[in-house]
């Protein structure tokens, strides 16, 4: 397998293996448009970190996706990229106005005073479910790290559910991230955040 970094003309191909992966997640009911959108201008910005892993057939089967700089992130994409993200907006607004709402109100995620969002943030990191079971999502939270040390990050934060995630949390505890604070999404979605330090 071979771990490098996405072209921005495969975000389709992410966005794809997001639905598998992610099929009950909020952001997969956004649809396709919306994804595919979203991981294109991810894979645009120069403040983007990303890993894919291809396997022996030259097939991408993963990826893990985040920012260096976790503060605004969001905002700056959608600013650098406002276009793109209005008319799927406008899309979603027709199809799924409670959508669109919820997606605006839980953009930014500091929400304690003592996060002052100075971290490099894992957003996605998605598998194959075809490919699961083979230590992919390890490697790739590996190379992740790796490069975001490249860029000066001393410390990765990310979100999680906190309710039926035992698997999930257990994984990223194994990983070295510890919970750094819990905290509540619109409508009423409790989360960890979890951090890890670099250095």
């Amino acid at each position: 397998m071979i771990h490098r970094k996405p072209a921005v003309s495969e975000s389709k191909i992410l966005t794809q293996i997001h639905l598998e992966a992610f099929e009950d997640f909020f952001l997969s009911t956004l649809g396709s448009g919306f994804l595919n959108t979203y991981y294109s201008a991810c894979l645009k910005s120069t403040e983007s970190i990303s890993i894919c892993t291809v396997d022996d057939n030259g097939r991408l089967i993963g990826f893990s996706i985040g920012s260096a700089k976790a503060k605004g992130y969001h905002k700056r994409l959608v600013k650098q990229n406002f276009l793109a993200f209005f008319l799927q907006g406008i899309a979603i607004l027709f199809s799924k106005p409670y959508a669109l709402w919820r997606l605006v109100l839980n953009m930014e995620k500091n929400k304690i005073n003592d996060d002052d969002g100075n971290y490099a943030e894992l957003l996605s990191i998605a598998v194959s479910p075809n490919a699961k079971g083979a230590g992919i999502g390890k490697e790739m939270i590996a190379h992740f790290e790796a490069e975001a040390k490249t860029k000066g990050c001393k410390k990765i934060a990310l979100t999680t559910d906190y309710y039926n995630n035992d698997d999930v949390i257990a994984f990223y505890r194994k990983s070295g991230y510890e919970v750094f604070y819990e905290f509540t999404t619109y409508p009423n979605r409790k989360m960890y955040k979890l951090i890890k330090n670099l250095v």
